[in-house]
């Protein structure tokens, strides 16, 4: 219990230093994502039966450069937390959801476009993933079909 207490204060010590260090337009974005996906996250917690926390992201990697006009918090939303919404309406898949899925991570780095001639949802679909338990999605402005393509990743993952 004592290992449990010091790992948590250690890990809220890191993600309040982490958080002391963003810069001012970094801090506003990570302000509005967190209310802008907060009843999505919500709501699929409630349809799942899980109990997961907003999207971790990488806001030392945000620059309006890297987002332009572009929500991060809708990509984010349709990759992860709406796919899983849609896969708990099955109730197959709710169940491994729950056991299977234990956080939600948006990259805001990495994400590249794709080839002239590549197809676009196995493009889409190589930057979602899931690993240990962390269902992650590495934004990138070209991406389509999210919340398909992020059902079709975790379906391959599961099956």
């Amino acid at each position: 219990m004592k290992n449990v207490v010091l790992t948590a204060a250690a890990l809220f010590a890191f993600t309040a230093f982490a958080d002391d260090d963003l810069k001012p337009a970094q801090e506003e974005a990570k302000e509005a994502f967190e209310k802008e996906i907060e009843d999505n996250v919500k709501t699929a917690n409630e349809k799942c039966g899980t109990k997961l926390a907003i999207p971790t992201v990488d806001w030392k990697n945000y620059s309006k450069e890297a987002i332009g006009n572009t929500s991060l918090s809708s990509y984010c939303s349709a990759a992860l937390v709406d796919t899983l919404s849609s896969l708990c309406d099955r109730p197959a898949y709710k169940k491994v959801v729950v056991k299977k899925v234990t956080s939600l991570r948006c990259n805001v780095a990495g994400g590249k476009a794709p080839a002239k001639d590549e197809n676009y949802n196995a493009h889409t679909q190589a930057h979602i993933k899931l690993d240990k338990g962390v269902f992650s999605y590495t934004f990138h402005k070209d991406h389509s079909n999210l919340t398909d393509n992020g059902k079709a990743v975790l379906e391959k993952a599961f099956n």
